[in-house]
């Protein structure tokens, strides 16, 4: 009677145990479905915002040409704004695609892609510093001219 009761024990343990295995593993594929659905909408924002920046600064350019305008650094500001956001968001895809499904040759790729989106961004951040001082410097020959034109 005493076995009977110590293997009822253990088959009840043991079914407690699987059901305990099976619900995280439910979790677990239910947050690698939410991390993939979230790493895809984070890229769809990315490239979303890069287009939308594109398309903005090229109408804008477009305007500015056919007006006869100097209109450049400003788009060139607008736009490498919106690059450098978009890079961002597509950075923050690859490293949820990258902890979801984590693979050497995946991180690999990562971090060179990781690298060359840092770089772009830096130079980006560069050339809008300097379109930033060309436009002060313009602004200020400006101001210049009409004070001596007084």
């Amino acid at each position: 009677h005493l076995a009977n009761l110590g293997q009822k024990w253990y088959n009840t343990i043991e079914m407690e145990n699987t059901e305990f295995i099976t619900s995280i593993l439910h979790a677990i594929s239910s947050l690698e479905a939410i991390s993939i659905f979230a790493a895809g909408i984070i890229g769809y924002i990315g490239v979303s915002i890069m287009a939308y920046g594109a398309i903005k600064s090229a109408i804008h350019f477009i305007l500015s040409t056919i007006r006869g305008n100097n209109h450049l650094p400003y788009i060139r500001i607008d736009l490498g704004k919106h690059l450098a956001l978009g890079l961002e968001f597509l950075v923050g895809k690859d490293i949820i695609e990258s902890i979801i499904h984590p693979s050497w040759d995946d991180l690999g790729k990562l971090a060179v892609i990781i690298a060359l989106r840092i770089v772009i961004t830096l130079m980006l951040s560069y050339e809008l510093k300097e379109i930033g001082e060309e436009i002060d410097e313009e602004r200020r020959r400006k101001a210049a001219m009409k004070k001596q034109k007084k």
